[in-house]
């Protein structure tokens, strides 16, 4: 039922006209004011749970689940699918790989990626974590078993995102066929990425992490000689050169949907 409309009752006056328009002046006002308040409720009410929302008078919710909590479970149903929301690469420095959000701002609390996992500790499910701050890394120093071979050019490098239980850390490598990263593979420092089973990672891992591959990147590689340093990476940015989104890899490091 709705609300009750206000209802105002004068009876008190008698031959004195100035306090009766006083009185009406005050009255018509608030019983506007009460009009639009109960309109608005109304509106609320109807936009919250459909055209037969109760008001029950007795501020007590009609609802047998709160709005809040279905907003969570309607969020977690959305996000609970393979895959990435809300993450672009900033390649403004070419030197670095650094996963800001889709439309690249920085991310926040309320400006959250989600990245979707293989769960740890219970096969055959699913696990969703937020990323609430950038991460990045530098190329320069990596050679993955490169250097000294020359120069190279369209290398591809693997961009994962790494589940560390709690958090989401950013890993780049040159093979590609990998759904967990070990603590004998991750490396912080860019001159002891020099094997090809190495990921170069923003933060170590303590443990062995599940991962995925969220795209792939062709880079130039100056071996030696370059004013930025030796190993000196510079990413692509032809069509084709940048490639973000998940997909699945086989054995082969082949991309399939």
């Amino acid at each position: 039922m709705p609300l009750e409309p206000m209802r105002i009752v004068k009876n008190w006056f008698t031959n004195t006209t100035t306090r009766e328009e006083n009185w009406d002046e005050l009255a018509n006002k608030v019983s506007s004011f009460a009009n639009r308040t109960n309109n608005n409720l109304k509106q609320i009410g109807l936009d919250i749970d459909g055209a037969d929302y109760d008001y029950n008078n007795n501020g007590v919710a009609t609802q047998t689940t709160a709005i809040v909590d279905r907003l969570d479970a309607l969020e977690a149903a959305n996000f609970d699918i393979i895959g990435i929301k809300n993450i672009a690469l900033d390649i403004s420095d070419a030197t670095k790989v650094k996963v800001v959000s889709a439309d690249s701002t920085s991310f926040s609390s309320v400006n959250a990626g989600y990245v979707t996992f293989n769960s740890t500790s219970n096969a055959g499910r699913v696990v969703t974590r937020q990323i609430t701050a950038n991460v990045e890394v530098t190329l320069t120093g990596a050679h993955w078993g490169f250097g000294g071979d020359g120069d190279l050019t369209d290398q591809p490098l693997w961009l994962f995102l790494i589940d560390t239980g709690s958090e989401v850390r950013l890993g780049v490598g040159a093979r590609a066929e990998r759904t967990s990263i070990t603590t004998a593979d991750d490396e912080t420092v860019e001159t002891s990425v020099n094997a090809i089973d190495k990921v170069l990672v923003d933060t170590a891992l303590t443990a062995e992490n599940n991962c995925i591959v969220i795209g792939r990147i062709l880079a130039n590689f100056d071996d030696t000689g370059n004013p930025g340093g030796e190993d000196y990476w510079t990413i692509q940015t032809g069509l084709g050169e940048v490639e973000l989104g998940y997909r699945a890899i086989n054995n082969d490091g082949v991309f399939y949907f």
